[in-house]
């Protein structure tokens, strides 16, 4: 068996956001200590089983389903929709590959600054205008899409009526 947690494909007519914690990354545990949360990133799990995400030294990437081998735990967040809104969910995601990841914009959040950079993206900022793109949010976030952090969007979409939120799973 193995000890990597498993990514499997989205239910239909869902939208699958996964959030993860991962061991040894500098960058997640500074964004765990500061958002006192045990998720650091947030990747779409497509219907075909892909992922795409926003990942430091990579930008926006798609990768296969068993890519991860360094998050110790993940929480799936499913998210009901249409046949249009989750074409138009997965249309933007495609539409940003090979954009450049923004570790400005971290920066700038700890510190309360905008020093997000045009066309960068971080996990969350992507994940939520991709859920924007599909018109899941009907009302303006109170905070811009740069600011929303991985525990940001799974508070957000804890409350969504349309969304199911999974037990957090661990690597065994």
């Amino acid at each position: 068996m193995s000890s990597y947690l498993i990514v499997p494909k989205p239910p239909p007519f869902c939208a699958r956001l996964r959030f993860v914690t991962r061991d040894g990354n500098w960058l997640s545990a500074l964004i765990n200590w500061r958002e006192m949360s045990y998720v650091s990133h947030v990747e779409a799990v497509l219907s075909d089983g892909s992922i795409i995400a926003a990942l430091i030294g990579e930008g926006v990437v798609r990768k296969p389903n068993d890519y991860d081998k360094t998050s110790t735990s993940q929480i799936f967040v499913d998210v009901e929709m249409s046949d249009h809104a989750l074409f138009l969910w997965e249309s933007y995601l495609k539409s940003r590959l090979g954009r450049p990841y923004d570790l400005d914009a971290i920066a700038g959040i700890a510190v309360h600054l905008d020093w997000r950079h045009r066309g960068g993206f971080m996990c969350s900022m992507i994940q939520t205008l991709a859920l924007r793109a599909a018109d899941v949010f009907h009302r303006p976030l109170s905070e811009p899409a740069h600011e929303i952090t991985p525990r940001d969007l799974l508070l957000i979409l804890s409350a969504y009526p349309s969304a199911i939120v999974h037990p957090k799973e661990d690597r065994k």
